[in-house]
């Protein structure tokens, strides 16, 4: 059990982030089991790389007993490359796993490729990437049955 002073302590770090920017969360729609929020990454995906998605979908098309099946397969994807990370690999490819791998690199899969961050530009001369890059979606998420944040 976490003593007053930690949650004090989360309380305040929630209230600085989101008062830079970051999206308040809530715990139960984090997927524990793949480690992600959902909702941000496929949202991200779909704002920033409409066509890349389209084409994904047309390869993942949904099903007619599972409409969210693109999404699902996507998810599946990341999740499987967070999974392979290998950062002693002599191969620049095997590298490219794990969280900053796919942070850094593109995800590849069939032919579609998704890039899922934007990292600011050093310059404004790419109005896109500039668009792109506050696109990102940064959120912070209170542990489960610390419903205390104001």
């Amino acid at each position: 059990m976490a003593s007053s002073s930690e949650f004090a302590f989360q309380n305040d770090m929630i209230k600085q982030l989101v008062a830079n920017g970051w999206l308040l969360g809530k715990p139960e729609n984090y997927n524990r089991k793949l480690a992600l929020y959902e909702e941000d990454l496929i949202g991200f995906v779909q704002d920033t790389q409409d066509e890349q998605w389209q084409k994904f979908c047309k390869l993942y098309p949904p099903q007619e007993n599972n409409k969210k099946y693109p999404e699902q397969k996507f998810l599946e994807r990341v999740a499987s490359q967070l999974n392979k990370a290998d950062p002693n690999a002599a191969n620049k490819e095997m590298r490219s796993f794990g969280t900053l791998g796919v942070l850094r690199h593109e995800l590849r899969d069939r032919g579609t490729r998704f890039s899922l961050c934007q990292f600011k530009p050093e310059h404004d001369l790419n109005p896109d990437t500039l668009a792109r890059y506050k696109q990102n979606r940064l959120r912070v998420v209170p542990e489960p049955g610390q419903t205390g944040y104001k």
